[in-house]
């Protein structure tokens, strides 16, 4: 992912566009995390039908599904939107909390995260819940500060990522703690 962000943020070229959005040469960085995003709700949705066909229970996927697909569409569009159109919601001076609040709501992590609170509200899953708030905070806490430097995502990439990671090991822990207990 680093190097796609960093180096996949090239201009845009219109030659090859279609009504100022240029189709063929988008940026490589605005073409993974909507793909990355619709293979890993596919494959948490084979993860959920596989394990509930294992247990002879059924689950409620389709709505996860559903949900991931239409927001990394949105997320999609809204970035192709940035890109051909620059300065149409440019604001004269700071970004209003608002705006800020939507743009990472619209964000691959914004994405991820609301998906996450579904699937948490599916599985009614309190300690996934639990996980989900905590990345929700520090997907809406993250990049505060502006920094120049082109690896400034890389901090909050870490953060977002590494909340992520614990959380699922504390599910995983969590499960087999109560898989044994039970068994």
């Amino acid at each position: 992912m680093a190097p796609i962000v960093r180096y996949g943020q090239g201009p845009c070229d219109t030659a090859h566009g279609l009504g100022g959005l240029c189709v063929n040469s988008l940026p490589p960085a605005m073409w993974y995390w909507p793909v990355a995003l619709l293979l890993a709700y596919a494959a948490i949705s084979w993860f959920y039908l596989r394990r509930s066909a294992k247990l002879g229970l059924g689950t409620r996927i389709r709505p996860y599904l559903v949900l991931g697909v239409a927001l990394a569409l949105l997320m999609a569009a809204d970035q192709a939107w940035t890109a051909a159109h620059p300065g149409f919601l440019a604001e004269p001076h700071e970004p209003s909390l608002f705006s800020q609040f939507a743009d990472r709501l619209v964000s691959p992590a914004g994405t991820i995260g609301l998906a996450l609170l579904l699937l948490a509200r599916i599985e009614r899953s309190w300690p996934l819940l639990a996980v989900t708030c905590g990345y929700l905070i520090a997907m809406l806490n993250s990049g505060a500060l502006p920094d120049p430097s082109p690896w400034a995502f890389l901090p909050n990439l870490l953060l977002q990522g590494g909340v992520l990671l614990v959380g699922g090991i504390v599910l995983a822990l969590l499960h087999r703690s109560q898989g044994r207990s039970a068994g």
